[in-house]
């Protein structure tokens, strides 16, 4: 495949595209040398539109290289590459007349993470961003909630199926309302008072907004988490002892806690991934290893001693004395993962 080649995956986002801004021209950033030439930028390019959708003036930022521009290269017939596109609407004080550089290095960013890891992103994924959400900026979103892109439905191209995939920027406590509620329903909430869902770097958390906050709070009372797995950095399962022992990531002690609130609670099953395990949790009477050696259930002292582990490294026994929990340090990393800015454990 050379660049020359005709391009069906391109040229049907570019068309999308023209339905919403006729024969205007975006801003355009190729990548010097993409991937599939042998550099380091997964992307071949992202487009840059002045936007008004939704009443605010932002800048409505378009991906080329999740899905197959050229030539039908994956298996599944009914998606193009990872089936779809990331869109981002941006609003940044700093860059009111031209488009943001630091959203360009965000999405190659992203973009690495998938390719490297085969782990895409999709509709109601939520993930942090281990910092702020532009680099050296101060702002308040350090995470991200991805929704349909409201203004660019799927498309069908020669390659397969695309939808837009619209990244929302998230203040954290946003961040943990999408883990203890609903990623979509939150979005809903916000998306009543900015219906595009800007990603903008100068606005406050829409929990400090009362109204919002009883809303999201009664939604968690109510419906529990939809949050049924969460991957941990770090974890381990031993059976062979007198006393079986879980780990878990010091980072993923929080997300445990609200599986124990919001899926346990509500009889709900919930699971602890990690790169080389994984450990299912269900609520029960009595705590047991579950009948295959893949989980435990967990009765209601074990949950709520649960609820009170610190996140300090080391063994904590739990009331029924039929579980280990091990709290598992974590070294958290630099951008080129090289250096340790901190240990959280």
């Amino acid at each position: 495949m050379s660049f020359e080649d005709e391009a069906p995956g391109w040229d049907a986002i570019d068309a999308a595209l023209r339905r919403i801004y006729g024969p205007a021209e975006p801003l355009h950033y190729a990548a010097s040398l993409p991937a599939v030439a042998g550099g380091d930028d997964p992307l071949q390019g992202i487009s840059a539109y002045p936007s008004r959708f939704g009443g605010r003036p932002h800048w409505h930022f378009v991906t080329y290289g999740y899905s197959e521009l050229y030539d039908k290269e994956t298996d599944d017939e009914s998606l193009s590459g990872y089936g779809y596109e990331m869109t981002i609407r941006v609003v940044d004080p700093e860059s009111a007349d031209e488009p943001p550089a630091w959203v360009l290095s965000l999405l190659q960013n992203l973009a690495r993470y998938v390719f490297r890891t085969g782990s895409a992103f999709g509709v109601g994924h939520h993930t942090t961003l281990n910092g702020p959400i532009a680099l050296g900026r101060k702002t308040l979103l350090e995470a991200a909630a991805f929704v349909p892109d409201p203004e660019l439905p799927a498309i069908d191209t020669e390659n397969g199926r695309v939808e837009f995939l619209q990244l929302v920027g998230l203040s954290s406590d946003e961040y943990d309302a999408t883990k203890s509620w609903d990623t979509l329903k939150l979005m809903a909430v916000l998306a009543e008072r900015d219906p595009a869902l800007l990603t903008d770097l100068g606005r406050s958390s829409a929990l400090s907004d009362p109204a919002i906050r009883r809303r999201v709070e009664e939604g968690t009372a109510k419906d529990g988490s939809s949050m049924e797995m969460f991957f941990a950095t770090r974890g381990s399962l031993e059976t062979k002892g007198p006393v079986p022992l879980l780990g878990v990531a010091a980072n993923g002690l929080d997300d445990l806690k609200r599986l124990i609130r919001g899926r346990l609670a509500f009889e709900k099953p919930a699971l602890i991934s990690w790169p080389d395990g994984l450990v299912k949790l269900v609520a029960a009477e009595k705590t047991h290893l579950l009948d295959k050696k893949e989980g435990f259930a967990l009765d209601p002292a074990d949950r709520a001693a649960i609820l009170e582990i610190p996140v300090v490294r080391g063994d904590y026994p739990l009331p029924s004395g039929r579980l280990i929990l091990r709290v598992i340090p974590v070294d958290i990393l630099d951008g080129a993962r090289k250096k340790v800015l901190k240990t959280i454990g």
